[in-house]
């Protein structure tokens, strides 16, 4: 199993609304800072709750791991960070471009240690010259 397994295996969960699978991946003491709720979810609870709401909404993502940056940490940790496009079925299917962060752990078989997920804010884009 490879860090990159464990994103497509999220992703498959996410896509197909299964809960079991989803929160099996997620650390009994993982954290999650959701992309679309402005609050740090840090129990399994708030957890499913979040996904639920998310499934509910006919939430789907698109992911591509061979982008991802892998950075291997002591311990047989990884941090994974990427991006990926959430479709909003709730929002008439409007798909909104997201960073992530995975901390995984593959000598857990609840590897999902944290997971960060924002949308790409493009209003503070730095690259973007603001000559006219």
């Amino acid at each position: 199993m490879t860090p990159e397994n464990i994103i497509e295996q999220w992703a498959d969960c996410f896509n197909n609304a299964d809960m079991k699978g989803i929160l099996s991946l997620y650390h009994d003491n993982a954290t999650l800072l959701p992309t679309f709720l402005p609050k740090l979810l840090a129990r399994n609870n708030e957890i499913k709750g979040y996904f639920e709401v998310a499934f509910n909404g006919g939430a789907s993502v698109e992911i591509n791991v061979e982008d991802a940056i892998s950075k291997e940490l002591p311990g047989n940790i990884f941090l994974m960070t990427g991006s990926y496009v959430f479709c909003l079925g709730s929002k008439a299917d409007k798909k909104y471009l997201s960073w992530y962060s995975f901390l995984i752990d593959l000598s857990d078989d609840s590897p999902i240690k944290h997971h960060h997920s924002s949308r790409v804010p493009f209003e503070f884009d730095l690259s973007q010259s603001t000559d006219q």
